[in-house]
């Protein structure tokens, strides 16, 4: 429950039952000062003089400095330091608690007939003084850790929702040319071999549903990324006459057990596609392992001769991804002849991953 949710639930509660706890509270604290004090005020061999009326009253006193601390709090105008509000209640408090008590003290007194006493009323306001800076110390400090709460609470839902909204708009970066290529492609296996289009349409079909359908999915099991990459490479050999090979190292894969980014698999395959020469006679390959928590993806490198520049927007697009959703970062390396990019993967067996993947 949310602090403001249990703040709501706390004010509509009955007076009763908001007082109960604080009644009960200040009732044992009074008990056990004036048992202190007695303790103190007697000599040793001689009997305890504890007054059982004393706690009562100096509940009630309490009840009201409690009181009248939350409707100052409540009703004096809102500053813009918070400080400065706290001040002000206390200091108003103190003088009105002071104030009333000693009214109603004066005038007990002179009701009874006692004598008027300058050092009793001193000593007896600078209690009063004392019992308003303890009560509404402690009301204070308990409505300034409940504000900060409620500000951490409001901090983090706009955090959440700044996350969400930014991983919606990077899901929403879809490549347009996915679209045109293939459809290209399907145009000119339509004239040349019916069968082969059909069987490209329902492959494409597949595919652009799945890309559809990542923009409201975080995340995705491995075992549907490898499949969707499969389905993917069968395109790509389609356009460009078998000159791709996907290599994917089953020990140890455990494709069910891991989660991964939605749509990384195409964003690999594409970037080998747009740097590398690739032939049927020399098909390019490309390997798929898993290291710990991290998928591999590798080929060797045959830059193109006239590749067109590179901007980056789709690591750049992964990587922002990688950093909303699984904290981690992806990596990318260039040694020996081969390109290597790692993504991070999430275990489906944490129920936090989980809450992720079904949301």
């Amino acid at each position: 429950m949310t602090a403001a949710a249990s703040a709501a639930q706390q004010h509509n509660s009955p007076a009763w039952l908001r007082l109960g706890k604080p009644l009960l509270g200040m009732l044992l604290f009074a008990h056990l000062f004036w048992l202190y004090v007695a303790l103190l005020q007697t000599a040793p061999g001689e009997p305890l003089h504890y007054y059982f009326d004393a706690p009562v009253w100096l509940t009630m006193q309490g009840l009201l400095a409690l009181v009248l601390t939350r409707l100052l709090h409540r009703r004096l105008p809102k500053r813009q330091s918070r400080s400065a509000q706290y001040l002000q209640t206390l200091l108003l408090g103190m003088l009105l608690f002071v104030g009333l008590m000693t009214l109603l003290q004066q005038g007990l007194e002179q009701l009874q007939g006692y004598p008027f006493s300058a050092m009793l009323l001193l000593k007896n306001m600078l209690m009063y003084a004392l019992l308003q800076l303890l009560v509404a110390g402690f009301v204070l400090l308990l409505e300034a850790l409940a504000e900060q709460r409620r500000q951490a609470e409001v901090l983090l839902m706009a955090q959440k929702t700044a996350a969400e909204q930014q991983l919606q708009l990077l899901q929403q970066q879809l490549d347009p040319h996915f679209l045109f290529n293939n459809l290209n492609v399907l145009s000119a296996l339509i004239h040349k071999n019916p069968d082969d289009a059909e069987d490209f349409l329902a492959k494409f079909t597949a595919i652009y549903r799945y890309q559809l359908q990542l923009q409201a999915t975080p995340l995705v099991t491995l075992a549907q990324e490898l499949a969707f990459a499969q389905d993917y490479l069968a395109l790509l050999n389609q356009r460009f006459a078998n000159s791709y090979q996907l290599d994917i190292k089953q020990e140890g894969l455990c494709p069910e057990q891991f989660l991964l980014l939605p749509g990384a698999l195409q964003l690999a395959l594409e970037n080998v596609v747009k740097h590398n020469e690739a032939s049927p006679a020399a098909p390019m390959r490309v390997q798929i392992h898993r290291d710990a928590l991290q998928l591999v993806i590798s080929n060797p490198i045959r830059p193109k001769l006239y590749a067109a520049q590179s901007t980056g927007v789709g690591l750049k697009n992964l990587a922002q991804r990688a950093q909303v959703l699984l904290k981690r970062d992806i990596s990318v390396s260039n040694t020996q002849g081969m390109f290597c990019l790692s993504l991070p993967l999430a275990d489906a067996q944490q129920p936090s991953n989980q809450q992720i993947s079904n949301k």
